[in-house]
């Protein structure tokens, strides 16, 4: 998945972006936001881990284990969906923000695109497959 930067957004300063992926007919968006440019790698690093079967993060045996940070968030399991599939995915910053605005931005442009992945439930690697296949057959895909 390769983000592009049609906006010529300064991604060296704070900024919010969006995710849109188009499932022939039915499109699903998410916005997010970002203090650094490494976040819009970050999603290609999450697809490794999830095809990998790894949780979200590594964790050192000896420190907890929070559920932060061993699942992934809805949108990582739509965009693994998308890439198996071969959905079109556009993957872009929006715009710069000031630090300080960022939150409030982020849930007026959440609002504003109708971001329909923002808000879901996250989930455990281990569970893929399955759902995978609830999605799809919810959508009509399968």
């Amino acid at each position: 998945m390769d983000w592009t930067n049609p906006n010529n957004v300064n991604v060296n300063e704070p900024f919010i972006y969006i995710i849109r992926i188009d499932a022939g007919g039915k499109e699903y968006r998410y916005i997010g936001k970002a203090s650094k440019k490494s976040r819009l790698n970050a999603y290609n690093n999450n697809l490794k881990r999830i095809y990998l079967g790894l949780p979200k993060r590594n964790i050192p045996k000896d420190k907890p284990r929070r559920e932060g940070n061993i699942k992934y968030r809805y949108v990582h399991l739509i965009l693994a969906v998308a890439e198996r599939q071969g959905w079109t995915i556009d993957h872009y910053p929006i715009e710069n923000v000031p630090k300080i605005q960022l939150k409030t931005r982020e849930q007026t442009l959440i609002r504003e695109h109708d971001a329909n992945l923002n808000s879901k439930r996250s989930w455990y690697v281990e569970n893929l497959e399955t759902l995978e296949a609830e999605f799809l057959n919810q959508t009509g895909e399968t």
